[in-house]
């Protein structure tokens, strides 16, 4: 039996060591690449879901592709078709459009190109020690109206710590893939999580958050983020693969909100959203700011505007951040 089996990014083994330098851009606006498979595109720092398999029968498909333009730009991610369909014969399926900080990666058995005989994941995540309350981001979609498939768009975002190993269908061997992580194998400890499941249609971007359910009061070591136009993980192994062609999600302004349960002026608890640029608080009057290194050394102080302050975190790294009386311990994505 022939089989072909993809990880389609760099080792996971090398993630950790280079993703908290290279990362860029909770919004999109940085730099973009070829897929690892050279079909189509992804953010730079980001890792989306594509096969490349030549030969007499191939399945070729990147799910991810460029929406807007240089100064506002976002991921659209597919379900997409490997395979080729001649009239007659149709070889292949339809892959989940995913967009991760991890590395998606498909297995393909080419003995039969079926979904129920190949498999699919995510492998790692990035370097990330801080405990957020939730993410928020920006979201479209559409769910194509040919598809008789009943299918939902999914993000999921997970911290841990440890390593936790599995095997595919194939045999092959991978460190902290989603499923493993999420299930707590042996290995790795679950630190939080939260999701979020879209399958009404939504025609222009609207604000959605995710809150983070905490389930251990450890320090996490690593976090992912997973963008999925299909709830197929929802579906296996009943129906594996079962994905509906042509759905887009279509995702923008992705931050970190941490909360310190000491409330603000208005009676709330104080929010504090930062993202590479700077932060904000859900409170508009004056707050004096000051940030430091994890070192104690001051790197910038001066007040709030509207809610708002201008500060350049690199993505990666832990600062401590005081806003009035709150004390943050923050990393930006």
């Amino acid at each position: 039996m022939k089989n072909f089996y993809l990880i389609l990014s760099c080792c996971v083994l090398c993630l950790f060591s280079a993703r908290g330098e290279s990362f860029s851009g909770d919004n999109f606006n940085g730099a973009w690449e070829s897929d690892s498979g050279n079909q189509k595109v992804q953010p730079t720092g980001w890792h989306a879901l594509c096969v490349n398999i030549g030969g007499f029968t191939s399945m070729k498909a990147g799910t991810v592709t460029k929406g807007g333009d240089d100064t506002d730009a976002y991921p659209i991610i597919e379900n997409t078709f490997a395979g080729s369909n001649s009239g007659w014969l149709k070889t292949g399926y339809t892959i989940p459009g995913i967009l991760s900080l991890g590395t998606p990666w498909i297995y393909v058995n080419t003995t039969y190109y079926s979904a129920a005989t190949g498999d699919l994941g995510v492998d790692g995540g990035i370097e990330y020690t801080s405990r957020p309350q939730k993410i928020s981001f920006k979201a479209q979609y559409y769910n194509a109206p040919a598809s008789d498939i009943d299918d939902a768009a999914n993000i999921k975002v997970y911290l841990w710590k440890g390593s936790a190993q599995s095997t595919d269908k194939n045999g092959a061997s991978h460190t902290d893939e989603m499923s493993a992580i999420l299930a707590g194998n042996a290995g790795a400890t679950l630190i939080g999580s939260g999701e979020l499941t879209i399958d009404e249609d939504i025609d222009a971007f609207e604000e959605k958050e995710i809150t983070i359910n905490y389930v251990s009061d450890e320090t996490p070591e690593k976090m992912n983020i997973v963008l999925c136009a299909s709830d197929y993980l929802s579906k296996q192994p009943e129906k594996p693969l079962d994905v509906a062609e042509g759905n887009y999600l279509y995702i923008d302004d992705i931050a970190v909100v941490y909360s310190s349960g000491i409330e603000n002026s208005k009676n709330a608890a104080w929010e504090l959203t930062v993202t590479r640029q700077g932060l904000s608080i859900n409170d508009t009057t004056v707050q004096p700011v000051a940030i430091y290194e994890t070192d104690g050394k001051l790197v910038s102080n001066g007040e709030t505007d509207n809610g708002q302050y201008a500060f350049p975190f690199a993505p990666g790294k832990i600062y401590l951040v005081k806003v009035g009386t709150a004390v943050f311990k923050v990393c930006a994505l």
